[in-house]
């Protein structure tokens, strides 16, 4: 990207002024180096997901115990944004002063800038010290042969023509290929590139080139393809706005955007919402590059060194955007790289089938050891009468009602007080369908399937669920019982009088709900000014638009047309008034919670329009940063908005002590492969250290007034939600309340 003359100059000052300032602490504070240094130099900026594998390959190769202690070090040249002959000194002074008393044995040049760098100024550098180069297009060094003696490398093949190909023998009715390009000097090489690539190629489609667009032009150019065009990208540095992107940051918008399959050459696309491509693996670059640099290091002269040819590059596919495209597997090349795809049961679940397996050997083991030793207790019955006598004693103190069940007869001997419960004496057994019959209707089903499923399957049950009482109350029950397979196949169990438990968990559970719905009427009379400055506004529009039409209708010769148009506006304004009446309505709303699929950032944004008219009558400004493609979550609307009400007051409240122009709440979501999280970001007075730990504890609040309830309750509703809630303090002042979801499980 190029820069303008003051800005670069002040750059290059600044880098100088820094190179002077710690070159005399190094020099003083440096000791004896112990390790071989090795220096590599990226092309671009440390986030480029290429440079980030590409390193993990390098570092990964040395992790190993070795005989020699090797240090690598790292820089990078952020091509395309900083260029320029004055930028270039700048970065030969500063490190030249840098690794003036490390100096590296080996140079390691990461992508063609930075061997076009490392050629044009090593001899101010490094000179004679061999240069290894990676991520190289062989075409590329071609350009610029006949390379010195000591740089060396394993060449790439960017297989543009081979993605291409492949895409367009996976989608056999194509009529069009479209190929996205940027705007930076770096896109526009790449695009002629690509056209020479492409012309040599008998695709017999025509080509549509997108070249420089702004991303919103693009995006709208994208959405309009048809179910017969396959896209092409390398990515793109810069747009035709001006917008600096990294090429998988470009491919996610394009492919977010398409409505047509899309095709990238680089494997750092994979998992951006590209199908896949012809591509070498960034990791296997740092590998071979490894492998250079340790015979180097044993002292091997660069022009012997036996290399590979290329780096080699294989069909990559992300099996997700397959199935979406569908691209069956019987058509994947058998040397195929899927990413993303399911895992077999035994894949996955191998480790835990074979302890599982060997759980149940040893159980089965203890159960054949058990029947062995009850068949030799059986021969004592004077014995065996007491053990019963004990037990039943054990079990009336601890409110147990013990069982057995011989399954084949479906017999049933209930012991102590569930023997007394169904009105049965010692040595009478009972069939299943006459205990089944004293369960609660709506829960028999339950009983009976988890039951007869835990017989069926030799495996133990463990069921709770409601007994009538002749007088028609109510009891609750828990048994617990194990299948036993063998000749005399029967089940053994208790039942536990649970009824205090449950009520109890009952009670808690209505008043929980009750005071987190008493908290929320609390923050909408909080709010009730700002309620009425939303109503007013349709409210007002009704009644001006129906004075309007009074007026025309006292006309001689009244306009119809002037008087259906404000029909149609008190129309719409009654329906927002009603939609706003129907928000509040749902937070009034005193019931269950109901899970359901939720757009995370439509509720922000539903929850901020209902908060708007109350944070500026505080004086407090609002930035959003959404992220575009963020999946959907399972929870309760009202409840989940909630929250994101009482953070976002609590956040307002936080800011009351500070200046007008100082009160910015921030809200941003994001996401990653396992999560989904929500900042609320306030530019308030913190939180006490001290107290940190304390801000989600119930009764305490640091409000003057305040019930210490709002955040305990946001809490656990959080974790109802099976997310967690975590605070902290900014460095720039203020704090983070920071709320975490597990992504939806798709069916």
């Amino acid at each position: 990207m190029p820069e303008t003359g003051s800005t670069h100059g002040a750059l290059v000052h600044l880098v100088m002024l820094l190179a002077c300032f710690l070159l005399p602490i190094a020099t003083a504070c440096a000791q004896q180096p112990t390790g071989r240094n090795v220096l590599v130099i990226f092309s671009n900026d440390k986030q480029l997901p290429a440079n980030i594998e590409v390193e993990r390959g390098l570092r990964e190769s040395f992790s190993e115990p070795v005989d020699r202690d090797v240090d690598f070090f790292t820089e990078f040249l952020d091509d395309p944004a900083f260029t320029g002959e004055a930028y270039e000194q700048t970065i030969i002074t500063y490190l030249r002063d840098k690794y003036a008393l490390r100096k590296p044995e080996v140079l390691v040049a990461g992508g063609r800038p930075a061997l076009d760098f490392l050629l044009r100024h090593r001899a101010q550098l490094f000179p004679d010290v061999p240069v290894v180069h990676l991520a190289v297009a062989r075409d590329a060094i071609a350009k610029v042969q006949p390379l010195p003696a000591n740089v060396v490398g394993v060449p790439i093949d960017y297989d543009f023509g081979g993605t291409i190909q492949q895409a367009l023998r996976w989608h056999p009715g194509t009529r069009r290929l479209v190929v996205v390009t940027g705007a930076s000097a770096s896109d526009r090489r790449l695009a002629a590139e690509t056209r020479a690539i492409i012309a040599g190629l008998d695709l017999h489609v025509p080509v549509e080139y997108l070249a420089g667009l702004p991303s919103d032009a693009l995006a709208e150019r994208l959405q309009h393809l048809g179910g017969d065009a396959v896209v092409f990208t390398p990515g793109y540095f810069q747009d035709g706005a001006d917008r600096v992107f990294r090429p998988r940051e470009s491919a996610a918008l394009i492919a977010e955007a398409s409505n047509a399959p899309v095709y990238g050459p680089y494997s750092t696309f994979i998992g951006a919402g590209v199908v896949g491509g012809q591509m070498p693996s960034y990791q296997e670059m740092g590998r071979q590059a490894a492998k250079a640099i340790d015979t180097l290091l044993d002292g091997v002269l660069p022009a012997a060194l036996d290399l590979p040819a290329r780096v080699p590059s294989h069909v990559q596919i992300d099996w997700r955007q397959a199935v979406k495209w569908g691209i069956s597997e019987d058509m994947l090349p058998a040397d195929a790289i899927v990413h993303f795809r399911a895992p077999t049961f035994w894949e996955r679940y191998r480790s835990q089938a074979l302890f599982f397996s060997g759980v149940l050997v040893l159980q089965s083991l203890l159960i054949a050891a058990l029947l062995v030793e009850w068949r030799l207790r059986r021969r004592t019955v004077s014995a065996l009468e007491e053990s019963e006598r004990r037990m039943n004693l054990a079990a009336r103190a601890a409110r147990l009602s013990m069982w057995v069940w011989d399954v084949g007869r479906d017999k049933i001997w209930p012991l102590t007080e569930l023997r007394e419960y169904v009105g049965l004496s010692k040595a009478q057994p009972v069939r299943f369908d006459r205990v089944l019959d004293t369960v609660h209707p709506a829960d028999r089903e339950v009983v009976d399937s988890a039951v007869r499923r835990a017989v069926a399957r030799d495996e133990e049950v463990d069921v709770e669920y409601r007994v009538l009482e002749p007088d028609g109350s109510v009891r609750w029950m828990a048994a617990r019982g194990r299948a036993e397979a063998g000749s005399d196949h029967r089940m053994t169990g208790v039942a536990l009088d649970v009824t205090v438990r449950k009520e109890a968990e009952l009670q808690a559970e209505k008043d929980r709900a009750a005071l987190t719905h008493m908290t929320r009427v609390s923050m909408m009379g909080q709010m009730s000014a700002s309620i009425a400055h939303q109503l007013n506004q349709p409210l007002a529009a009704i009644l001006g638009n129906a004075e309007a039409a009074r007026k025309i209708l006292r006309r001689d010769q009244p306009d119809l047309d002037e008087v259906r148009e404000i029909c149609e506006d008190i129309i719409s304004e009654d329906r927002r008034a009603a939609e706003i009446i129907r928000r509040l309505g749902a937070l009034f709303k005193h019931g269950e919670m109901h899970i359901a699929p939720l757009n995370l950032n439509e509720l922000v944004a539903e929850t901020l329009d209902l908060v708007r008219t109350e944070l500026a009558r505080r004086h407090v400004g609002t930035a959003t940063e959404l992220a575009p493609w963020l999946p959907l979550i399972e929870g309760g609307r009202v409840q989940l908005q909630q929250v994101l009400l009482n953070l976002i007051l609590n956040a307002a409240d936080a800011m009351s002590q500070a200046a007008p122009p100082q009160r910015k709440l921030s809200i941003r979501t994001e996401c990653d492969d396992s999560d989904v999280r929500v900042h609320v970001i306030d530019r308030g007075t913190g939180i006490d250290p001290q107290d940190i730990r304390r801000v989600f504890d119930a009764f305490w609040s640091t409000k003057a007034g305040g019930t210490g309830m709002g955040l305990a309750i946001c809490k656990s509703i959080i974790t109802a939600h099976r997310g967690t809630l975590a605070a902290s303090n900014n460095p720039e002042g203020g704090a983070t309340f920071v709320v975490t979801w597990p992504l939806r499980q798709s069916i």
